[in-house]
């Protein structure tokens, strides 16, 4: 039988790629973008000349009152671009880079307040094989301590606020880890005053959701501060970022200043270094969290920080990798503490190690393991001896490409 050739021509149309389907649609929408851009120009270009008619008219000696209309009407101004929580990062406070902020705004778009936040409810089971007294205990119970509220937006331009309220332990009230003002000189380069949480690390750099495993490792919570008092510029380019930081000194105490007799530092500096050697470079985003979603492209991140006081005399330099792609992550990061008596009353150097990988299983599940090890000095007593934690666990995802929502079990052993 012979098909004709009509009919033969019409399945080779219907045959055709569809992504020059698509292309053709986002060529449509470029196309129809350029029209309204330029009736917008026309527009203007005809206010332009409609006043310089009536500025001549007013010249000489006619009404000027429709010159004050056409004026009014172009002096109006457009409402203001509008600065979503990313116009903080990649330079400063990947914390902010949130996927469901609630946002709310003044008429004229001068100040906006935005918020979103965190409930995190766990069931914790216990088992101690000895517990310094030869016999074996367990005990269980649950808790909330990761449930978190954060307040941001911007004042006038290119000022901007945040704060955040985090739950703790113990039962006391809820507390402001982070309570800054932020001034942008440019799309890349922001200034933050204020008590703000630490970014020398993923681990505490990130929201808890967002590092992987249930909380920071032991040796992070060793070497790494929680946050800083002080100020701090970070500076974007498309493969690097650099972060420095005037601070209050390394276990300086929340919101206030510590007195004389305090651990706060006669003074204090940190510097940060990031690049991305492998990887879309305007996709800093994807390291907002510590995990690869299955599609994603190969990416690597590194990153160097350090932290140099007086009095308490320390000195902390830290080395971080992050590596991953398409549906799984390697992440590790090495630590090394030179201190004084002053600081523990002993003093000493002391090392530290994490390694950590994650691989989806499934469209909606996730599997990781990590490990970390904390080296003491060999002069501090009793403390000599390394210091181990094994973790692992599953993930699963209502929502694949969302972190608002997952659930999530844990086994460490110590």
């Amino acid at each position: 039988m012979k098909i004709p050739a009509t009919l033969l021509a019409a399945a080779l149309a219907c045959a055709a790629p569809l992504s020059q389907a698509l292309e053709q649609s986002e060529l449509d929408l470029l196309i129809k973008r350029l029209a309204e851009v330029e009736t917008r120009q026309a527009q203007t270009q005809q206010v332009i000349a409609d006043l310089r008619r009536q500025i001549e008219q007013a010249g000489a000696g006619g009404t000027s009152r429709e010159a004050r209309v056409l004026a009014e009407k172009v002096i109006q101004p457009e409402p203001r671009r509008e600065i979503p929580a990313e116009a903080f990062y990649p330079a400063l406070f990947p914390q902010l880079a949130d996927e469901s902020r609630f946002i709310l705004r003044t008429a004229d778009n001068e100040f906006s307040f935005g918020i979103d936040g965190l409930l995190v409810g766990r069931a914790e089971y216990n088992y101690r094989s000895d517990d310094g007294t030869g016999s074996s205990k367990h005990d269980s119970g649950f808790e909330t301590t990761a449930t978190r509220i954060n307040f941001c937006g911007y004042v006038h331009g290119n000022y901007g606020y945040w704060a955040r309220l985090n739950a703790v332990e113990f039962g006391s009230d809820p507390v402001f880890d982070a309570l800054v003002g932020t001034y942008s000189f440019s799309d890349s380069t922001i200034l933050a005053v204020g008590q703000f949480p630490n970014l020398m690390t993923r681990e505490q750099g990130l929201m808890v959701e967002k590092i992987q495993a249930v909380e920071a490792t032991a040796t992070n919570n060793v070497f790494d501060r929680f946050a800083f008092k002080g100020i701090i510029v970070g500076h974007h380019r498309p493969r690097t970022i650099v972060r420095g930081i005037v601070h209050d000194g390394y276990r300086s105490f929340a919101n206030g200043y510590d007195e004389i007799d305090g651990p706060s530092a006669d003074w204090a500096v940190a510097g940060q270094a990031l690049g991305m050697l492998i990887g879309d470079e305007s996709d800093w985003k994807r390291f907002n969290n510590i995990t690869s979603r299955p599609g994603s492209e190969l990416a690597w991140q590194v990153n160097a920080a350090f932290s140099v006081q007086s009095n308490p005399d320390i000195y902390l330099g830290i080395l971080e990798s992050s590596f991953e792609g398409d549906g799984w992550n390697i992440y590790t990061s090495g630590y090394y503490r030179d201190s004084d008596e002053d600081f523990d009353d002993v003093g000493g150097k002391d090392l530290g190690f994490v390694f950590q990988g994650g691989m989806w299983t499934g469209r909606h599940t996730e599997i990781y393991t990590r490990y970390d090890i904390t080296r003491p000095d060999s002069d501090r007593p009793q403390e000599g001896d390394a210091f181990r934690t094994i973790t692992a666990g599953p993930y699963y995802y209502p929502k694949p490409r969302t972190d608002s929502i997952k659930f999530q079990g844990e086994v460490l052993y110590m």
